[in-house]
């Protein structure tokens, strides 16, 4: 089934991006790409010489792939890069043009050609992970959107969608909660989104459930496990175990974490880059120990880029949440 794939990248995860790119070249069949969108969440746009490096990473998938700026797709107020990345992967379903698309995150490359159903079922349901929230990091966030959606949070903790990419999104669904959210709301959907401190994939899945009832007509929740490399798994041994449960499951995607990259070690580099050739996704064992040691060089200037770029936003951010809780504390 040929679906869209679409990354948002920033300036920190533009060598992420260039290896994902291989990836879908070396593993991923053209006819299983119908376009591929990358939006370009840089503050300038991608540089001229990223941009060809990226375009010729992609192989025969490069007539098919759009770059979009944040503009392109639809208006954003002033928040940090993540929370508009977050928008953005929502309301580009407006440019998508497959039933479905697959969201993935700069970190995430392919290792393996994907099985036919692995990303959308035989009866046409988006296959996403499907977690607990009861003991999450992310519970907070989850009770936050379902209860901004009027759902009990506590009748979906134990068994909802994951927050993990690849998520596979609905795209008629998704331009339908884009239509709802500007209507109730009266202003363009990022506004809303920004406003109300939302997070992109449990509005998605909360919004089904609101709608349907249940997530089952739009979605089937597997069990698979998440193959990611995080900053506290930045070890030989955590490398290793990741890699070992690619192996294990079959699966056709390996993630790693932009800020795990500076944590890893020489022998961590090592044991990746070695995976990353046997997959294709470099040349080498040595090219792509290479290309992690100027992945953490770049990623320590950028990120304190990024970090100065979001001080703004962050402080508005706080300030949205404070009044919130006000109105609220005055409403009660």
């Amino acid at each position: 089934m040929a679906l869209t794939w679409v990354t948002p990248v920033f300036e920190a995860e533009v060598p992420l991006l260039h290896l994902q790119a291989r990836s879908l070249a070396r593993h991923l069949p053209p006819a299983e790409a119908a376009d591929v969108v990358v939006l370009d969440n840089t503050a300038r746009g991608l540089r001229a010489a990223d941009r060809a490096a990226l375009l010729a990473a992609y192989g025969p998938h490069a007539p098919r792939v759009r770059v979009l700026r944040p503009a392109d797709v639809c208006p954003l107020p002033r928040t940090s890069g993540w929370r508009r990345q977050q928008a953005l992967k929502l309301a580009v379903a407006r440019s998508v043009r497959t039933p479905h698309y697959v969201v993935l995150d700069a970190k995430n490359h392919l290792v393996a050609r994907p099985e036919p159903h692995a990303f959308v079922t035989a009866d046409g349901r988006a296959r996403v992970r499907g977690y607990g929230y009861r003991t999450h990091p992310l519970r907070p966030a989850f009770t936050h959107v379902l209860t901004h959606l009027g759902i009990d949070p506590e009748a979906h903790v134990d068994r909802f969608a994951s927050t993990v990419t690849p998520f596979v999104l609905d795209t008629e669904v998704v331009r339908a909660l884009v239509q709802d959210v500007e209507q109730r709301a009266g202003r363009p959907f990022a506004h809303a989104f920004v406003a109300d401190d939302l997070t992109e994939f449990f509005l998605y899945a909360g919004w089904v459930v609101r709608r349907d009832g249940t997530l089952d007509h739009v979605m089937e929740l597997t069990d698979e496990p998440s193959a990611t490399i995080w900053p506290r798994g930045a070890t030989a041994d955590g490398v290793r175990e990741t890699v070992a449960t690619v192996a294990a499951h079959a699966l056709p995607l390996l993630a790693v974490h932009r800020n795990a990259v500076p944590r890893l070690d020489a022998p961590a580099r090592r044991v990746l880059a070695a995976f990353w050739a046997e997959r294709g996704l470099v040349d080498s064992e040595d090219d792509g120990v290479a290309l992690l040691a100027g992945m953490a060089r770049r990623h320590a200037v950028e990120r304190r880029r990024q970090q100065v770029r979001d001080v703004v936003p962050r402080a508005l951010a706080v300030a949205r949440r404070a009044r919130r809780r006000h109105q609220g504390t005055a409403a009660g």
